[in-house]
Order: C-alpha cells, then sequence, then structure tokens
C-alpha cells in the first residue's frame, strides 16, 4: 500500500526532518541543477505535504540559502582534511587551490548554489545568513594570504586583501568557464590555477 504524502513523516513526528531536506534538495540539485528543484518534487521525494516543508523553509529560495550552507561546510571538510596533509603555510597555500578548483569542478551544481546570482541576490534573512557565511569563508582564506605576507612570502607593500581577491577571482573564472563549457579540461583548470598562485609568489619582491 502507497503511503499517503501527509502521514507520519511531518514536523510533528519527524525529529530531523530539516536536515532531511536539506539533504534531498542538495542530492534533487547535484543530479539535475538549480533550476529543477522545486518545493512540490521535494516533498514527494521525502514524503511529505508542501505545508510540512513550509514549516522549514518558507520557500524554495530559502531551501537554497539552506543547501549553500551546508556546501559552505562541505567545502570546509574537504579544505581541512586537504592541508591536514601537508606542512608549511606556502604548501598549505598551494592545497588551497588544488582543493577549491577539484570542489568546483566535481561539485558544479553546487558551485552554482555557492556563487550563483539566484542565491546572493536574494532577500530575507535565509539570503543574509548564507551570505555572512560564505563571506565568513573567505576572510579565512584572505587571512592564509596575509600570514604569507607576514612571513615574507609576499612583498609587505601589497595589500593582502586585493591580492586574495585577485587570485581568487583567477579561480572563479577558470572554474566557471569550465563549468559552463566554454573552455579547458579538469586538468588545464588545475595547471592554470597553479600558475595564478605562482604568478602570486612572483610577487614577493614587488617594489611599489
Amino acid at each position: 500500500m502507497s503511503r499517503h504524502p501527509d502521514s507520519s513523516r511531518t514536523p510533528y513526528h519527524h525529529g530531523d526532518l530539516r536536515r532531511e531536506l536539506i539533504a534531498a534538495a542538495t542530492t534533487m540539485v547535484e543530479k539535475d541543477g538549480v533550476d529543477a528543484l522545486s518545493v512540490r518534487k521535494l516533498a514527494e521525494r521525502v514524503g511529505v505535504s508542501q505545508t510540512a516543508l513550509y514549516h522549514h523553509f518558507r520557500d524554495k529560495q530559502a531551501l537554497l540559502c539552506a543547501i549553500g550552507e551546508e556546501a559552505i561546510d562541505h567545502f570546509a571538510g574537504k579544505l581541512q582534511g586537504g592541508l591536514a596533509e601537508v606542512e608549511g603555510l606556502e604548501a598549505r597555500f598551494e592545497r588551497f587551490v588544488t582543493v577549491y578548483v577539484r570542489f568546483a569542478l566535481e561539485h558544479p551544481e553546487l558551485y552554482e548554489v555557492l556563487f550563483g546570482r539566484g542565491t546572493w541576490k536574494g532577500e530575507g534573512p535565509e539570503s543574509e545568513a548564507f551570505r555572512s557565511k560564505a563571506r565568513a569563508s573567505f576572510r579565512s582564506y584572505a587571512e592564509m594570504v596575509s600570514s604569507l605576507q607576514a612571513q615574507g612570502w609576499l612583498s609587505p607593500d601589497l595589500n593582502p586583501l586585493r591580492l586574495a581577491q585577485v587570485l581568487w577571482g583567477t579561480l572563479h573564472g577558470l572554474c566557471r568557464m569550465y563549468n559552463d563549457g566554454l573552455a579547458f579540461t579538469p586538468g588545464d583548470v588545475e595547471e592554470i590555477s597553479q600558475y595564478a598562485r605562482w604568478l602570486l609568489q612572483r610577487l614577493r619582491n614587488w617594489q611599489g
């Protein structure tokens, strides 16, 4: 006998429905893309009514922001694991570049959630919470660049925030170009990203 969508799996009887909804929505996004995600399809997939789903997410935008926050945590976990495998700030910075690129290429739809216009231009508390978490993640990366500068790896005459933004812009552009089907192979993107890191290192002796 088929189960009625309004049966026991509702927010009143399911202790972790919110997390299950995020996990199911993430799977849907990774398989079919952001545009294919809908509240109705998600409710059917998990086995709850749309009304039950709206107790946790007021609209699709709020759901996407929740997926985005989970994606930030997923990336942070990948990064933490990658950095733990190497020693030395310079080696850790190189590993950051590698982990960033591989995450973007292996999870293109999640990357779209993280940096797509639909997520960043949203309104409401969920969108602001997502943006706040994303900015905090970038600050951690910018602090790594500042540490490189403090240790003499970069010229003290350079603005570490601008350097971090330049490199991130390069990595982001490369990844988006590949994910959008414009150019490159995955190997090309990784090699070019390391050239970008190498060029940044050449600024060690730059004089303004």
